[in-house]
């Protein structure tokens, strides 16, 4: 018992670390002054032998609009020759693989030209080259100068045009940098080439999987001609799916022993649907991934045959992988310790004897299993795989001869069960009887629905009757939701500042079902829900079996984290604010009412008050005021996105209601109310707005409801009807007049 509180209270001392190094920004690390010479010298050779598609002198007419327009982007990947015939053997225990870059891009405007002031390149061996240029319109190329090249520290910050394909796997030893691009101009043309060299230690494993990847054919903006290929020796296994019309891959004859795939596509256009689409599913895409393995028959692994451009698992192949990989879970190391998942399980079950579980009724102590693990979860750095939890949650039942099923769909912003291609992709559930249980979150109780998840194809796999058999396979379609499941109320009391120049607002905002999930962590951000989640399970207080020593350490660890959380949870508010309302905010004060973490108390409620200065208008001795506003910023269609393709989908069906009471100042009278008043209703959905004066205050009554998940294109005039109704209502103003 002492060793798992020490681990919680060093993990109070990692989260304090990482509050603390918020406060001051890490220095950036400059690009070595040596590497300058080589970089340049490496990269030209790709210049001199370029494609004949990069020498594009005219782009169509029909993208002289668009903010920029890409000529050329190709990316290809070898996989070494000296490394592959020797991979995996005595003598050589590293992978080696190349990636060369080539970008080029006209750039037509001044959004074009700032969202290209940086170029990023990444540094990590002496084979590493780059070049960047920039030529101006007839003139000759100019490079741009490497030497005030800084380190990037956060990876997730590069644009898509910027990053390797493997850096996810063999990143340990790289780094990226970036370089501003001065006297960037629209008309410019930039360009760059790079070359990168990357080694992987394949010494403890001799299976690789690198993470797949999903090609969206379409870009930020129009492509001119676009590629990837991929080379490969006959270790590696292949997988790629074209879909929604994309070009396919087509493996190209190579050299003996080694295989070459190739992905091209030309003229794509941008696409104008923007809203209410997932791109994976809509856009034509093509996913792909590369797989290594020293042996031909990799037992869990979602492989076709090496040498084979495999493009799709039936359900027997599908059922098979995933039953096999849950089997295997338990065997996998737990976090970074000594010991096995499975190992893990063992501990959570001696703690729940230890809390008398085995007295419990079924229901209580699967709640119990439940809140203890998402406890645990809490303190970690990273959330479980859904594999992971329902391998330790289905155990836990087990332990108490709870009888459970393993279910297995996919996320259904990604693609169908049918379109698995990648062991990413199966997402795992847990079912007991007709309740479901999804992966646990800091935030999660149990059977709350996933977003992702909602109305998908699953199938429920069990065991197979025989060694190596298929395991059996039932359909199952998880549960939907509706509008009225999914709700974010909010009540709001306001007035004018004494100077009659600011409103103040006071706001309580509830959350139910998705719209919870969707609101709950930035709610939550800088509060200390985390120091009582013990008491979800029954558990002792932390410092209650301590040493004095000990609990005074862990006391003083909280007590640093909440003070520090005091300071900072206001400015965060405030920030969220001012990018809901987009204008200043001042004053501003937050109340946690209920966090929602219990299944006693799932609706999430906190109390904001502030100031909205940009909301009150004089006009000589009267004064408008912007009620309506107090909704936040609504959707706005713009002008190209009003002709639509595609069908509609809005994740999930939702309704959000605002009760608004405003106390009309003394001495005035309070006009315009009638203009408020609007009723939009349809199959889609509903926008309606009542406003009234009552006992000398103003109450406004809004309504905006998505009636259903999805809708074909045909209905979208009738969701921009009660849209558009809800945008144009936030500029209409009350008026506010002296009395005679």
């Amino acid at each position: 018992m002492n060793n798992n509180k020490s681990r919680a209270t060093r993990s109070l001392f990692i989260a304090l670390f990482c509050i603390c190094s918020m406060s001051g920004a890490l220095a950036q690390g400059y690009i070595d002054e040596d590497f300058l010479d080589n970089i340049e010298s490496n990269a030209r050779f790709m210049l001199q032998e370029q494609a004949q598609v990069f020498n594009h002198k005219t782009i169509p007419a029909k993208w002289n609009n668009e903010s920029a327009v890409i000529i050329g982007y190709t990316r290809n990947i070898l996989f070494d020759r000296k490394s592959s015939g020797g991979f995996f053997s005595r003598r050589e225990r590293s992978l080696y693989f190349f990636e060369k870059t080539h970008f080029k891009i006209r750039l037509n405007d001044e959004n074009a030209v700032n969202a290209f002031s940086e170029v990023y390149f990444r540094y990590g061996s002496k084979e590493d080259g780059f070049i960047a240029r920039i030529t101006k319109p007839g003139d000759t190329a100019t490079s741009i100068d490497l030497k005030n090249a800084v380190g990037v520290e956060n990876d997730n910050d590069i644009p898509e045009y910027f990053k390797s394909y493997f850096d996810q796997v063999a990143r340990s030893n790289y780094k990226y940098y970036k370089v501003p691009v001065s006297n960037l101009e629209p008309g410019d043309i930039l360009e760059y080439v790079t070359t990168t060299k990357s080694k992987l230690d394949v010494t403890t494993s001799g299976y690789i999987e690198f993470n797949p990847n999903y090609e969206v054919c379409n870009k930020d903006y129009p492509i001119l001609y676009n590629e990837i290929a991929i080379e490969t020796d006959d270790k590696a296994f292949f997988k790629s799916l074209s879909l929604n019309g994309a070009p396919a891959f087509k493996k190209e004859s190579s050299t003996e022993g080694f295989f070459r795939y190739v992905f091209s596509d030309k003229d794509r256009d941008t696409e104008k649907d923007v809203n209410f689409i997932s791109p994976l599913l809509k856009y034509p895409l093509v996913k792909f991934q590369v797989i290594y393995s020293n042996r031909d028959d990799v037992k869990g692994a979602l492989v076709g045959v090496k040498g084979e451009l495999k493009s799709g698992f039936t359900k027997e192949e599908l059922a098979r992988k995933a039953w096999e990989d849950y089997e295997m879970a338990g065997d996998i190391p737990w976090s970074a310790s000594y010991f096995t998942v499975q190992s893990y399980v063992d501990l959570l079950w001696s703690e729940l004897v230890r809390l008398d579980a085995k007295k419990l009724t079924e229901q209580q102590y699967v709640e119990m299993a439940y809140y203890m693990l998402r406890n645990k979860i809490v303190f970690m750095r990273e959330y479980l795989s859904d594999k992971t939890f329902a391998y330790i949650f289905g155990s836990l039942l087990h332990k108490r001869d709870i009888k459970s099923e393993l279910v297995i769909s996919i996320s259904n912003n990604v693609g169908q069960l049918n379109q698995v291609l990648f062991e990413q992709e199966i997402r795992y559930i847990i079912k007991l009887g007709d309740k479901l249980y999804f992966n646990i979150t800091d935030y999660s109780n149990p059977h709350e629905l996933e977003e992702n998840l909602l109305n998908n194809e699953a199938y429920i796999i069990t065991k197979p009757a025989k060694k190596n058999g298929i395991p059996e396979t039932k359909p199952l379609t998880l549960p939907g939701c509706t509008a009225a499941d999914n709700t974010s109320d909010f009540s709001i009391t306001a007035e004018l500042s004494s100077d009659m120049k600011n409103l103040q607002v006071a706001r309580t905002s509830s959350y139910k079902g998705i719209q919870k999930t969707r609101n709950i962590v930035s709610a939550l951000k800088y509060t200390p829900y985390m120091f009582d989640d013990y008491k979800n399970y029954g558990a002792s207080d932390p410092t209650e079996k301590m040493k004095a020593k000990q609990a005074e350490e862990y006391n003083n660890s909280v007590r640093t984290i909440k003070d520090e959380y005091k300071v900072q949870k206001p400015e965060y508010v405030k920030e969220s604010l001012q990018g809901e309302f987009k204008q200043p905010v001042s004053n501003v004060r937050f109340t946690l009412l209920n966090d929602g973490r219990t299944q006693k108390k799932s609706t999430l409620s906190f109390r904001e008050e502030f100031e909205l200065p940009d909301m009150v208008r004089k006009a000589g001795k009267k004064y408008l005021v912007n009620l309506a506003g107090l909704t936040g910023s609504q959707l706005q269609i713009k002008k190209q996105e009003r002709n639509r393709k595609f069908d509609i989908d809005v994740r999930s069906p939702k309704t959000y209601s605002w009760d608004i009471q405003f106390k009309i100042p003394a001495g005035y009278t309070a006009e315009g109310l009638t203009e408020l008043n609007k009723n939009v209703d349809n199959e889609t959905g509903t926008f309606t707005c009542t406003a009234k004066e009552e006992n000398g205050s103003v109450k406004i009554k809004v309504v905006k409801c998505y009636k259903v998940k999805n809708a074909p294109v045909t209905k979208w005039n009738d969701m921009l009807a009660f849209i558009d109704a809800a945008y144009n209502s936030t500029f209409k103003y009350i008026l506010l007049k002296p009395k005679q």
